[in-house]
């Protein structure tokens, strides 16, 4: 199998063996696309994500039903803050690298066969 890409570190012709493709992103990508690709990390199992999707959708249901922003008290909201940023550091600790796959879709480059 072969890799079309044309961007940053890439062949002239575009074309790549997966290895190629794979030395050119870790080189150039390596941070950019595990940052990017951590926000699609399955997080259902972790309860501080679970809390805090509860939390935001009991929001966007009072937000809906009453057609104005749903105002949280102080200690609500820094429960909020709390579970979001628990959950963002779980999902950023998840994630050290891009496989083919997510690379692929990070960089728009096409396979060949």
């Amino acid at each position: 199998m072969k890799i079309y890409y044309t961007g940053l570190g890439a062949k002239k012709d575009g074309n790549h063996t997966v290895d190629e493709f794979l030395k050119t992103m870790d080189t150039h990508f390596y941070k950019d696309c595990a940052e990017h690709m951590s926000q699609y990390i399955s997080d259902d199992n972790y309860k501080p994500c679970l809390k805090y999707k509860e939390l935001n959708l009991k929001a966007m249901k009072y937000n809906l039903k009453h057609n104005k922003p749903c105002i949280r008290s102080k200690s609500t909201e820094k429960k909020y803050k709390n579970l979001f940023n628990k959950c963002l550091k779980y999902k950023k600790s998840r994630k050290k690298r891009c496989d083919l796959d997510e690379y692929v879709r990070f960089s728009g480059a096409k396979r060949i066969k």
